[in-house]
């Protein structure tokens, strides 16, 4: 297992934060505590590569990512909650560090992240945040595994695909091989709306991310079924300058499950948790401890 230093990066708000130690390995009691950091170290028996900060013992935040990325885009929410939360963030199946791990299922996933919820945290449940594709995987934990999840925070998972994906998803297999990774690499960046001072941390997925394996994952969400039943609090997100279809198929989900809660995030695209990093951990927050959500959200 690997422990490193976290950066620095700079606060939207210019608030101070401080450098967070994680925990990087391939995955649950806890064994040994890091008097220095207050960080643990663990191993487990669960597949999936995971990031881990924070007290053992404090609430669980668990955060999926987004599609070609990994458990690093969550850095910034790591270095805002870990003083508070256990925060961890697993790499998805068919992903970053857990990319030789088979290929990638809604329900596989579900099953793999549950696992490590039920061998990493001692109270064997924790709220999940999920971004694209981690929301897609946490809408299928509803269906199959409710009882790990406290809370849900769900933004930007779409039931069809916005339109980059939609022609990739089109592609015959030939077709997907001869395509230029940098080049593709640049193109989801630029989808995504990543800030300046996260791209290079979030190109350094994308690079590793194999086409064939985007357009597998891509094909496997336009499969997904959204959960008609839930007592699981949950909130639904979506970002201002999001595709229509993925505004759209927000509004849908709020009605499709009972009692969820849908916000627009005004002025911000697919992940908010870079470009507004103040803002979406006030969301966290509140959300996972019912508190009122941030005025700058807008009931959707």
């Amino acid at each position: 297992m690997l422990l490193k230093r976290l950066p620095n990066a700079p606060s939207s708000s210019g608030t101070k934060r401080t450098k967070c130690d994680e925990i990087e390995g391939p995955g649950g009691c806890c064994e040994e505590e890091r008097a220095d950091s207050g960080t643990h170290e663990r191993r487990n028996i669960v597949s999936l590569y995971v990031r881990e900060a924070g007290p053992c013992d404090a609430p669980a935040v668990l955060f999926l990512h987004g599609l070609g990325l990994s458990g690093a885009m969550w850095q910034p929410q790591f270095e805002r909650l870990a003083d508070d939360f256990h925060c961890l963030a697993p790499d998805l199946p068919e992903c970053g560090k857990s990319a030789a791990g088979g290929s990638f299922t809604l329900k596989d996933a579900s099953r793999s992240v549950a696992d490590v919820i039920r061998e990493r945290i001692p109270g064997r449940s924790a709220h999940v945040v999920g971004i694209s594709i981690g929301g897609a995987v946490a809408l299928q934990m509803l269906c199959d595994e409710p009882r790990v999840l406290d809370h849900l925070l769900v933004s930007g998972a779409a039931i069809r695909l916005p339109p980059f994906l939609e022609s990739l998803n089109r592609l015959d297999e030939k077709s997907v091989r001869l395509l230029n990774r940098e080049r593709l690499a640049e193109s989801l960046i630029r989808q995504y709306h990543v800030p300046q001072a996260y791209r290079r941390l979030l190109l350094a997925d994308l690079r590793k991310a194999e086409p064939e394996a985007l357009r597998h994952v891509s094909r496997v969400l336009t499969k997904f079924k959204l959960p008609t039943e839930s007592q699981v609090p949950t909130l639904i997100a979506v970002g201002q300058e999001e595709p229509f279809v993925t505004k759209h198929d927000a509004y849908e989900m709020s009605r499709v499950l009972p009692g969820a809660t849908c916000v627009l995030v005004p002025g911000v695209g697919h992940l908010w948790n870079l470009e507004a990093l103040d803002l979406f951990t006030q969301t966290v927050r509140a959300w996972i401890q019912d508190e009122p959500l941030p005025l700058k959200l807008v009931p959707f």
